[in-house]
């Protein structure tokens, strides 16, 4: 459990508190560049960090990311003309470029020097990887972007799904890195099929470990081998990389993942779902994985069919019958309707945790450390070095031989 005060910290990104701060040091995603598909297009309100901003894409195909209201007099940009090299506001004729420079302001005298006085907020941009990025932070401590290897394999080789999710970035993040709810949540056959005087015949949770790195921290399971329990053992090396990402396992073969969870505001998130191959062509689709733009989500992420106010489309009727453990469909609507419905900002006082919770607890207190010793002392935020390999950051998983020591193998990809 957390105190009240460090769930409030931890959990608040807003302009002005202390995560909000750490989190504006980082590139973080804004939108996907499918959202502004052409020169010209219209433009998009995008809520990030607590900040109401408008994106667009000007005649060159260059994208804009600005506060959404006018400098003027503050009407909202998203409804403007984008055109010409910028976004017109409606309301007096303000011309905005990318950078945020007044072009125009043709409701003023011949002699007025506001376009020279005025500049309206902007946030640098990079587009990478078919998503957006953005950098809030102050301009003179911008990082170098992270190249995460999703980011440069070919736009055939990945595959992105961006959704609304409905409560704080951090139960979204939780959810990815914890590992052991996937017995019940996500594979309860077993539960279902042993009453509890015959538990111990259930698949047995792995053993855990949690080791810090330069960028965040690694999350370590380690579970006797399928084929070769008596000589090896199955180990699992996911990261998280602060202060947003996880790296899940499973899924399709050969395929890899990893999940970021954005803050909207403090009540709202979004989850990129990113798959990728470094070699081969992935499939945009994915029907199994139950997020079919236009069918479970429309274009900007936001769910169409199975949401908090009707259940998820929960059949109870396949649960009484064990056909289904959750009796919802689909392992992301599993996952979104356990943390949507623990409330928009989870009352971590109220949590009792187990001996399976050890990557929560160390993840909380990581980004807790950081916090702090960015707030108070003026530490660099884990992860904003130019030395780190990201595109070698990826999970590892390897069978080795029982009494080896697992960080043998190490943490990066090869």
């Amino acid at each position: 459990m957390l105190s009240s005060d460090d769930n409030e910290l931890i959990c608040r990104v807003g302009p002005g508190t202390p995560m909000g701060a750490m989190f504006r040091r980082y590139w973080v995603p804004a939108c996907l560049s499918s959202e502004l598909r052409e020169p010209d297009c219209d433009p998009i309100q995008v809520r990030l960090l607590g900040e109401r901003l408008v994106a667009f894409r000007d005649s060159l195909g260059r994208v804009g990311l600005m506060r959404e209201n006018c400098p003027h007099r503050g009407a909202s940009l998203c409804l403007g003309r984008n055109e010409e090299g910028g976004l017109r506001c409606l309301y007096h004729g303000w011309k905005m470029d990318v950078e945020g420079n007044v072009l125009d302001t043709p409701c003023e005298q011949p002699h007025s020097v506001v376009r020279e006085r005025v500049k309206h907020i902007s946030y640098p941009v990079e587009e990478r990887g078919d998503v957006v990025w953005a950098y809030l932070g102050p301009r003179e401590k911008k990082p170098p972007f992270p190249a995460f290897q999703w980011t440069v394999v070919p736009p055939s080789n990945r595959s992105i799904k961006k959704v609304l999710e409905e409560c704080n970035w951090l139960q979204g993040l939780e959810g990815a890195m914890d590992s052991p709810h996937g017995l019940a949540l996500h594979d309860g056959s077993d539960i279902m099929r042993y009453p509890d005087d015959q538990s111990h015949l259930r698949t047995q949770p792995p053993v855990q470990e949690v080791i810090d790195t330069p960028y965040g921290l690694c999350y370590v399971t380690i579970r006797p081998d399928r084929n070769d329990p008596d000589h090896f053992q199955s180990i699992i090396i996911r990261p998280y990389v602060m202060p947003f990402s996880a790296y899940p396992f499973g899924g399709f073969p050969g395929v890899r993942s990893m999940h970021l969870f954005v803050p909207a505001d403090d009540e709202n998130s979004y989850y990129y779902e990113i798959r990728y191959h470094p070699t081969q062509t992935v499939d945009p689709f994915e029907p199994d994985r139950y997020l079919a733009p236009g069918v479970d989500i429309d274009g900007f992420g936001r769910k169409i069919k199975r949401r908090r106010e009707n259940f998820y489309l929960q059949n109870r009727t396949t649960m009484r019958m064990k056909q289904s453990f959750t009796g919802i469909d689909g392992k992301p609507h599993e996952d979104i309707a356990m943390i949507e419905t623990m409330g928009y900002i989870n009352d971590r006082t109220q949590e009792h945790l187990g001996t399976s919770d050890i990557v929560l607890i160390r993840l909380r207190r990581r980004l807790l450390e950081a916090l702090h010793a960015f707030a108070d002392e003026g530490v660099d935020p884990p992860g904003l070095e130019a030395s780190i390999p990201f595109e070698r950051v990826s999970v590892v998983s390897q069978s080795i031989p029982i009494g080896m020591n697992w960080q043998e193998v190490g943490i990066e990809s090869r």
